[in-house]
């Protein structure tokens, strides 16, 4: 059997939860590649994951995020922000979270709510803006702590404080098996 390579930290949570904020800072932490599969997913479209989300609906946009999970199970030693939706995937992200430690930033629906009014992005319901976080959050939670192996309240706590409560993983990231000096 081949030897396992070092696993990945891949961040989960709902749309504006600071997946991408927190994970550039985590693998500086740790000195290894950050990727954000939304930004991955952008750059095989051609266009922003917003714009693919918006022009092909939210049926090809799951379809492109599954390719982009089943991609980044193939990376080893990175630090990996998921779009809001990958837990969905259920294949395709279980393919990745077997090769990482997935950590859960935990945000209420209310601060949610607030942080999408202040970055708006293409709608997944016609429900107004509340109501649709508020229900994907709840529908989505339960998914998010099923496959985390850490849970962090990230609503009032800034990405560099979140990345440090992250460092102790960053072992399982770095090729010598150790936080870089």
């Amino acid at each position: 059997m081949a030897e396992r390579g070092p696993d990945n930290i891949v961040l989960v949570g709902m749309r504006a939860s600071g997946k991408t904020s927190v994970g550039q800072r985590l693998a500086e932490r740790c000195g290894c590649p950050f990727v954000d599969l939304d930004d991955e997913l952008a750059a095989r479209a051609g266009r922003s994951a917003d714009a693919v989300l918006a022009d092909e609906g939210e049926d090809a946009f799951r379809a492109r995020e599954r390719e982009v999970l089943r991609w980044a199970a193939s990376l080893r030693g990175h630090v990996v922000a998921t779009g809001g939706g990958a837990v969905l995937a259920d294949e395709a992200f279980a393919a990745l979270a077997a090769v990482s430690r997935v950590a859960y930033l935990d945000v209420t629906a209310e601060r949610l709510v607030d942080r999408c009014r202040a970055r708006p992005r293409p709608p997944l319901t016609d429900a107004p803006l509340d109501e649709e976080v508020t229900r994907l959050h709840a529908r989505r939670d339960p998914l998010y702590r099923a496959v985390a192996e850490r849970v962090l309240p990230a609503g009032e706590s800034t990405p560099d404080e979140l990345a440090a409560a992250l460092t102790d993983w960053c072992a399982a990231v770095t090729p010598t098996g150790g936080a870089p000096s």
